[in-house]
């Protein structure tokens, strides 16, 4: 006799398998490339540290410190049982990018009819920046995962569940911690909905869960301050100019900002269609559409209500949990308020702006989101190419001048015995300068000066990446 469990899983298969494939196959795809952007710290550094130590030190270096230590403790381990390569890397995230896809499956199944549950996870997995994400050694990755845990948890009433995954939200990154009162507050707005009140009974109840997050929360920022004497970011630190409050103009630069973030890459097709659709039926918003609206704005208002504040980057990955839950209420819309026909046409419309949002090229000015969108997957091999070519014409690492993300050395983005680093550009001391589009740090003056002052002698490219060594003029001249 059939049971449950196993008509649902028979049921799933069909549907989870091509995603999990995608997964697998990107993850082997991708894997001899290195640690990427800010992966280089959160992942990289932090793992090779606690891999060195043995895990003898809960604590980092304070010029490293700041974040938990979960992540980069999964992968030292991780490296201690296969090896400590890239590749063991990208295939440690896998867990993980399969978890996402079950989780991703366990909502859309809820929220959408059975014929809609491809069609609804395949937009979700069209998004750029997840794609991006998930070919990277990422900790945004590991966030997604734990906070679609919560949600389902919450939505199928497994109190243990949700407390276990909001005990490794509370110690992985501080975004995943501000991320805990998101989880909170749609619980918090879930359960009103389905009594119309709220009872101190029942909010009591609810908060069983969170206590053991909580508490794990304040030990570790305990922890941190007693060792370090701050939380956040290290005084001392580079990062530190990024915990500053705003002014009245960067704040609505942050504002402007968090709104670009939301709608590029092709994102700007689901929110338009998504308040079409919505202000179609503002009058007659079923039960599902006000659960997935609660979903959906809830992480969206508790990230604005705190980045807006600060002078930190507003990356794309940032709203991971957004662009998923995003995709689902589009689907469910158009399900929902159009006809299959035109429903369908219009899904592919907007499956043609997800897949178009990897192809979207800025002017040089204008500074990209490349760990965002595929575009960025050339990166590698094309640097690799570069570094090549300086050996061989001996020219020394001191003498290029670069930017992020190409400062660390290949010891710390390929987990190779090379510690050599390029030395942060100066223009006006360095005799050559490795430049890629890529790199968002050269501003106006300096493109301006690399195009009249300075001679082009290496050029590489790949798809929409290139990468110039740069001479200039006047050494070029001396030289010959």
């Amino acid at each position: 006799m059939r049971t449950p469990f196993a008509s649902s899983v028979r049921q799933a298969l069909p549907v989870v398998l091509p995603f999990a494939g995608l997964m697998a196959w990107l993850t082997w795809y991708v894997q001899d490339n290195g640690f990427f952007w800010d992966s280089i710290l959160l992942a990289s550094k932090y793992g090779q540290w606690y891999y060195q130590t043995q895990f003898t030190t809960l604590f980092v270096p304070e010029q490293l410190a700041g974040y938990p230590p979960l992540f980069g403790m999964y992968l030292a381990a991780g490296w201690h049982l296969f090896g400590k390569t890239v590749s063991v890397s990208h295939f440690l995230m896998l867990p993980f990018l399969l978890g996402i896809v079950w989780q991703v499956y366990l909502l859309v199944r809820r929220f959408l009819p059975t014929p809609w549950v491809f069609l609804g996870m395949l937009l979700i997995f069209l998004d750029p920046t997840l794609l991006a994400q998930s070919a990277q050694v990422a900790p945004d990755i590991v966030l997604l995962f734990f906070y679609l845990v919560c949600l389902n948890a919450m939505l199928q009433h497994r109190p243990m569940l949700l407390a276990v995954a909001l005990a490794f939200m509370a110690i992985h990154t501080p975004r995943s911690q501000i991320m805990l009162v998101a989880v909170f507050l749609t619980h918090l707005l879930l359960l009103w909905q389905d009594n119309g009140k709220l009872a101190l009974q029942m909010v009591g109840k609810m908060l069983l869960p969170y206590v053991p997050a909580g508490l794990l929360l304040l030990l570790w920022l305990w922890l941190h301050y007693r060792h370090f004497g701050w939380v956040g970011y290290a005084p001392s630190s580079d990062w530190s100019t990024y915990a500053g409050i705003v002014s009245a103009q960067e704040f609505a630069r942050n504002l402007f900002l968090i709104n670009w973030r939301l709608i590029d890459f092709g994102r700007v097709g689901l929110w338009l269609t998504g308040l079409i659709l919505l202000w179609r039926i503002r009058n007659e918003f079923s039960q599902d559409t006000k659960e997935l609206l609660i979903l959906l704005l809830v992480p969206l208002m508790t990230l604005i209500a705190v980045l807006v504040w600060f002078t930190n980057p507003i990356g794309h990955r940032y709203w991971l949990v957004v662009y998923v839950l995003l995709g689902l209420l589009a689907v469910h819309l158009l399900d929902h308020v159009l006809t299959r026909r035109v429903g369908l046409t219009v899904y592919l419309i907007l499956a043609a702006s997800l897949v178009s949002g990897h192809f979207w090229v800025y002017p040089e000015r204008v500074a990209k989101g490349w760990d965002a969108t595929l575009a960025h997957l050339p990166y590698f091999d094309l640097r690799r190419q570069m570094i090549t070519y300086l050996d061989e014409q001996q020219i020394p690492w001191q003498e290029v001048g670069s930017d992020f993300p190409n400062l660390a050395a290949p010891a710390d983005t390929d987990l190779t015995h090379d510690f050599r680093r390029f030395p942060a550009k100066d223009l006006t001391r360095q005799t050559y300068i490795f430049y890629s589009n890529v790199f968002n740090g050269f501003n106006d003056y300096e493109l301006a000066e690399l195009r009249h002052h300075w001679v082009v002698i290496h050029e590489v490219k790949k798809g929409q990446v290139y990468m110039r060594i740069y001479r200039k003029k006047k050494a070029l001249y001396h030289h010959q």
